[in-house]
């Protein structure tokens, strides 16, 4: 009859150790990692559903950037359209001094010629870009940015119009007309652009409120498609680091019973080299 030391508990306890110990490396690399999906085979369906979460998040996020980078250049294009209704102001002023019966010649003169460069100034604006788009009269039309339409601002013709007077269509932004002065140019006329001016300003300050709304919901939905890819991905601390200090009591029994197992076999082996040896 065959004898063989240690017998099937210690193959049992040493197969266990082996498993356990596997087991503690897994959970020891999702406490690393603060991942609860290392792998496909943890939870296929699980890792498939946060795949897609996380190409409706890059998307979100692109999104978002686009609509930041619109509301640039909504901003850029309501600071130009400040600066226009301010020259515009100005030209009503100076209007209303040259127009003004106690104005002598010199005076006439000097408003005159401050018109005028007010004018370049404002042909200038009409030019005006950001990151080389124009940020008005654009040869593309509107811009339309995650569904919101920004509609083209055309400068160029609310700075002109017919004041029905017989001086015909005057155009204060295009300063190479030498025709438009301000003995041309009438208070209605001026009034009316002004008018014009500030219902451009209104258009741009709705794009900026309608994008800045946009960017809240694209962020907000980012965040919440986030929160939702984290209760399939990451690991609750807690629960997982309960789970390997189990497992660690588990393998250190498994370690103590292998151990002993050894023992009784050194015991054994004793006993028959003592016995050998009577002999």
């Amino acid at each position: 009859m065959s004898l063989t030391l240690g017998g099937s508990s210690n193959y049992r306890s040493l197969s266990h150790m082996s498993s356990t110990k596997a087991k503690m490396d897994k959970s020891l690399e999702r406490i690393s990692s603060g991942q609860r999906l290392l792998s496909a085979a943890d939870d296929p369906g699980g890792l498939a559903v946060a795949m897609k979460l996380k190409s409706q998040i890059s998307s979100y996020d692109a999104q978002k950037d686009s609509v930041e980078n619109a509301k640039s250049y909504v901003e850029a294009q309501s600071t130009a359209l400040q600066t226009v209704s301010e020259i515009v102001t100005k030209m009503q002023d100076l209007k209303s001094d040259y127009d003004d019966p106690s104005a002598t010649v010199a005076d006439k003169a000097a408003y005159e010629s401050e018109f005028q460069d007010l004018r370049k100034q404002l042909d200038s604006l009409k030019g005006e870009t950001l990151n080389g788009t124009k940020l008005f009269n654009r040869t593309d039309g509107d811009m339309t940015v995650s569904s919101v339409t920004l509609t083209n601002l055309d400068l160029n013709a609310k700075l002109q119009n017919d004041d029905s007077s017989g001086n015909g269509n005057q155009n204060i932004g295009d300063s190479s007309d030498t025709s438009v002065t301000l003995n041309t140019v009438t208070v209605t006329n001026l009034s009316n652009i002004s008018d014009n001016v500030s219902g451009l300003v209104a258009e741009a300050a709705g794009d900026e409120s309608t994008l800045g709304f946009t960017s809240e919901y694209l962020s907000n939905m980012s965040i919440n498609l986030e929160t939702a890819r984290g209760r399939i991905m990451d690991v609750d601390l807690a629960e997982e680091s309960a789970n390997y200090a189990s497992l660690s009591m588990q393998y250190e029994a498994a370690a103590a019973a292998v151990a002993q197992a050894n023992v009784a076999m050194g015991a054994v082996l004793d006993l028959l080299l003592s016995s050998v040896n009577r002999d």
